[in-house]
């Protein structure tokens, strides 16, 4: 699973690719050295086929429903709108966006403090065992991605986790957020976007949870990690890939 650093080659096994983020660190040699590749975006794809000679498919970010599915609100982490995500030293869109408008986050991640208030921190970390409660109890989640996966086109796999807990989710504006949830993810591009989407949700909680509830049939239907299972591995047999290198 390629997402910041190389994956490096296994002697005896053969080597397949799934680049899931951080497309401007994937050189071509790393590409070339791969059995295959597999890709979390049409686009990058695309652009991928023109650098290597190693086949190059796409197979989109999904979620384990096990874990994420819906479940009642936990009072101890009831926020109205809910951010879940590390700064890594950035003023991240999603957060910048909502102070700006008013809003007042409540904020799971580190690295937060030189930008916000510490009153919006409510924990530097979150277990991925707790992460469905904190989905679940959110009235709404702002989500956001790094510069070069929203030019890319890579899908944040936050979407697919909070969405199969049936949460509503906002998402700064990248195409295929849309296609791929069918307007289950409404999408802002400024400030004044942002606050007018969560006043809505929250205005009609109802309504969202409904669109919501659409988010989330398209995620069981389409995009879990079973049926990514599955079709990893006929793709494998597809290349010849599904035995041992001779």
């Amino acid at each position: 699973m390629r997402g910041l650093h190389p994956v490096r080659r296994t002697r005896g096994q053969r080597h397949v690719l799934w680049i899931i983020s951080h497309p401007e660190t994937v050189d071509d040699a790393e590409l070339d050295a791969a059995d295959l590749v597999l890709v979390a975006s049409h686009r990058f794809a695309d652009a991928a086929r023109s650098r290597t000679r190693t086949p190059v498919e796409v197979m989109l970010q999904a979620t384990d429903p096990a874990r994420f599915h819906p479940m009642p609100s936990d009072p101890e982490h009831r926020h109205d709108v809910v951010v879940v995500a590390k700064s890594r030293d950035q003023y991240r869109s999603a957060v910048a966006d909502a102070i700006a408008s008013g809003l007042r986050p409540a904020i799971f991640g580190s690295g937060w403090e030189p930008f916000v208030d510490p009153d919006l921190i409510v924990a530097d970390y979150v277990d991925n065992a707790e992460l469905p409660v904190v989905y679940a109890s959110a009235g709404v989640l702002l989500n956001d991605h790094w510069d070069t996966m929203r030019d890319w086109g890579f899908v944040s796999n936050r979407i697919f986790d909070a969405l199969a807990c049936g949460t509503p989710v906002i998402s700064d504006d990248v195409a295929e957020v849309d296609t791929l949830f069918e307007g289950a993810v409404p999408t802002f591009g400024d400030a004044a976007g942002l606050r007018r989407l969560v006043d809505e949700i929250l205005g009609d909680p109802d309504a969202a949870r409904a669109r919501a509830r659409r988010g989330r049939d398209i995620v069981l239907a389409h995009h879990t990690f079973d049926l990514r299972a599955t079709e990893f591995l006929a793709t494998l047999a597809r290349h010849g890939l599904d035995h041992p290198p001779g």
